[in-house]
């Protein structure tokens, strides 16, 4: 199983590479919505390159926008919201 670290770091590392700019700096404290400017759509961007990278399955029909208000909120969905089937 991803521990909730792992899936945090996961999310730090593909910011970048979903926002196209550098971002330094990012932890589970980091505000995706306020702080980096992430949107709807590069938010489920980000979420379809986690489940790439980790091999994982995200249930998102849930997923909303308290989710996303920083990197450790949208950690802890994933790591709750894994598919068993994964």
């Amino acid at each position: 199983m991803t521990s909730r670290d792992q899936l945090v770091s996961a999310i730090c590392e593909l910011l970048p590479v979903v926002l196209k700019r550098e971002v330094t700096g990012a932890d589970a404290g980091t505000e995706l919505l306020d702080a980096l400017g992430l949107n709807s759509t590069t938010g489920l961007e980000l979420v379809l390159e986690l489940e790439e990278r980790l091999g994982l399955e995200i249930s998102v029909e849930d997923l909303g926008r308290d989710d996303f208000a920083t990197v450790g909120s949208l950690a802890a969905y994933v790591a709750g919201h894994l598919l068993a089937d994964a």
